[in-house]
């Protein structure tokens, strides 16, 4: 495990035999534990938001979404390079929910995102056994059946693909409550499956590229900016 520093948020980055190790612990010991994925684009809004900021630095246990965090963290290794691009971790820890049967629960922002989200998680592990899903609406006002309904699946784990800023503000508000070993946020910003990124979708990833590059740069130079 090595302890990073981005745009002044405190990140881990485990190797995947050492993450996978940390995961198998939550899950026998009980008691939900968070592991959030985290994008340049996020980083680049909690470097200008300190509540966005402690949401991160309060989860369990963070992964990296994209390369660049770890390119601009002089983690330059193949290998962990390829894990990250390749989404190894996630299709390790569907494998082995599959392989054991256990059961996930889906959290997303609309039906539309819901069924991409489902569809992308079963291209990555055939035989994923899925409990229950819903819809995360933006007040929050059905939070407390929501809860109920994953209560009352007990699943494994929880797979979340929810908006920035307030996918990790739920995680950190509603971990107490819920009845569960794993909740995994996945990044709007993160490709799964091998879908095409639309061009949009391309440009965009640029773009966020360039500025992170740049706030990193105003960063190290000690302006902040």
């Amino acid at each position: 495990m090595q302890k990073i520093n981005i745009l002044g948020i405190g990140l881990t980055d485990y190797p995947l035999k050492e993450s996978l190790a940390i995961l198998d612990g939550y899950v026998r010991t009980g008691g939900l534990n968070t592991v959030l994925y985290v994008t340049t684009p996020m980083l680049i809004m909690a470097g200008r938001d300190e509540e966005e900021k402690k949401c991160i630095e309060s989860m369990d246990m963070t992964l990296c979404g994209d390369a660049d965090i770890l390119r601009v963290a002089g983690i330059d290794s193949a290998g962990r390079l390829y894990e990250v691009e390749n989404r190894v971790f996630i299709k390790e820890f569907l494998r082995r929910l599959a392989r054991s049967g256990r059961k996930i629960y889906l959290l997303d922002d609309t039906q539309e995102d819901m069924d991409l989200l489902k569809g992308q998680l079963e291209a990555y592990q055939k035989g994923i056994v899925v409990g229950g899903s819903d819809i995360l609406a933006e007040e929050d006002e059905d939070m407390e059946m929501i809860i109920n309904r994953i209560n009352d699946v007990a699943p494994t784990a929880i797979i979340s693909r929810i908006s920035p800023g307030r996918q990790e503000k739920c995680m950190g508000r509603f971990r107490e409550l819920i009845n569960a070993g794993v909740w995994l946020g996945i990044s709007k910003d993160m490709a799964l499956g091998t879908e095409k990124e639309s061009l949009r979708k391309k440009a965009l990833g640029w773009i966020y590229r360039m500025i992170f590059r740049r706030r990193i740069n105003h960063f190290n130079d000690g302006s902040g900016e």
